[in-house]
């Protein structure tokens, strides 16, 4: 049902009078839906400590879900004038809210959104681990539901010459968890700062340079590519990783923004949507609404930073 919301928020673009409004409140609406659903779905785990910003990821990631809903509204109430505002201010918001989980809560590398969706399936199998006892232990031990003792089973069991008194220890499952106190080296604080500062250096050069410049583009696109360099992926932790991984993909944004989408990537794949519908039977019929659809995609979400 969150999926075929979602997907419906894009097709209704450019379709309607006042579609980018309305697709944006749907768009929103499902994933709030998502996000309240999770909530739901994640109280039969651990809750983050308010030490961890807990609190402040909830506010950050609904500003991200709803952004460029405001954003939408913004232009339909005060003009394009309205709409940068309200977006400059936006950023500034989220940058603030950044700099304090990461230099002050010290959450490490913050993800976007900095609370993602839960893995459904493996929510449901922590579930089922609690109520049997196993949460926690690996496969070959588990857990006496009452006293807690963690127990080799006989299929664990190692060959009888490999055999130890020592009792089986449960696996680290906090590995990806950042701690409180870890010591951020300076290449680690310009990595972040780097990523963290990039919208609000965008906006501010578009500013002053016009929204058709390349300079804003090129100062954000090293921006990223410096901030990515600047890790060392041998001292951070795996989610860290994934999210690293998130941002080098992300880079493939920049040809959906202007001055780039314009000058370079509109012409060949207008070029390419026109040739496979002309050529291939059928995909006419999904070619010429792409076609429709992918401007007003560009004027709407190329110039979010989520």
């Amino acid at each position: 049902m969150e999926m075929v919301v979602k997907w419906g928020s894009y097709m209704l673009a450019g379709r309607l009078k006042n579609s980018s409004l309305l697709c944006e409140v749907v768009y929103s609406g499902s994933r709030l839906f998502e996000m309240f659903n999770d909530f739901i779905v994640s109280g039969i785990q651990p809750h983050l400590s308010s030490a961890q910003g807990e609190t402040l990821k909830v506010f950050l990631t609904i500003l991200e879900y709803v952004e460029v809903l405001i954003e939408v509204s913004a232009v339909q109430l005060w003009g394009e004038m309205g709409r940068w505002a309200v977006v400059t201010v936006i950023q500034l918001i989220k940058c603030i809210g950044r700099f304090v989980l990461v230099f002050r809560l010290k959450t490490g590398i913050v993800s976007s959104p900095p609370i993602k969706p839960i893995d459904r399936k493996e929510a449901t199998k922590i579930k089922q681990e609690k109520q049997f006892g196993l949460q926690n232990t690996s496969p070959g031990v588990m857990r006496l539901p009452h006293s807690g003792r963690i127990m080799r089973t006989l299929a664990g069991a190692p060959p009888s010459h490999q055999r130890t008194f020592t009792p089986p220890q449960p696996p680290n499952n906090n590995e990806n968890e950042i701690p409180s106190n870890r010591p951020l080296s300076f290449r680690y604080i310009t990595a972040e700062a780097l990523h963290i500062l990039r919208p609000l250096s965008h906006l501010s050069t578009m500013y002053l340079f016009g929204e058709q410049s390349w300079a804003p583009w090129l100062l954000s696109l090293g921006m990223d590519i410096t901030s990515l360099k600047l890790y060392n992926e041998s001292t951070i932790t795996n989610a860290e990783k994934v999210e690293l991984a998130r941002r080098r993909v992300s880079i493939l944004y920049y040809l959906v923004r202007t001055p780039a989408f314009h000058a370079v990537t509109h012409k060949r794949i207008k070029y390419f949507l026109t040739a496979v519908g002309n050529k291939v039977p059928l995909a006419g019929s999904i070619c010429q609404p792409l076609l429709e659809y992918i401007p007003e995609w560009q004027k709407i979400y190329a110039y979010t930073w989520s």
